[in-house]
């Protein structure tokens, strides 16, 4: 939690010595609550550690800002980069078939249209069947 105070910005005519006073306490008391809030967390943190909880996690920023508009045009040329093994399989290849169909077209097929051949797809669904045993 980060507490951070912008006061509004006073014209010079109504910067008076009492207007004066009143910033510098409040500028005093957002130190001051900056400070305790930074004492409150490290005591919850001790609470945590006394307890036998986990630690806060810390998370980095994202750095989004950053690598928006500037890393437009910078990969253009590059080859892709993944990491080693990262390369997939075909999870399809070692599954056995059971049943092959072929199925036909919908629709009716315009004339002067040639076959280009089919597109395998593999559908696994889980069948559940009833099985029943008598014991005697």
């Amino acid at each position: 939690m980060s507490y951070r105070l912008v006061l509004p910005p006073i014209p010079p005519e109504q910067r008076t010595p009492l207007v004066e006073a009143l910033r510098g306490i409040i500028q005093m008391q957002a130190e001051r609550i900056q400070r305790q809030e930074e004492q409150i967390e490290l005591l919850k943190e001790e609470i945590r550690l006394l307890k036998g909880l986990k630690k806060r996690p810390r998370f980095k920023p994202s750095g989004m800002e950053e690598h928006t508009d500037a890393d437009e045009g910078k990969d253009e040329g590059k080859e892709d980069t993944r990491r080693p093994g990262s390369d997939k399989r075909h999870k399809t290849a070692e599954l056995v078939i059971h049943e092959e169909r072929i199925v036909a077209p919908s629709r009716r097929i315009p004339r002067g249209s040639r076959f280009k051949g089919y597109r395998d797809v593999v559908v696994q669904e889980l069948k559940i069947q009833c099985h029943n045993t008598r014991y005697r």
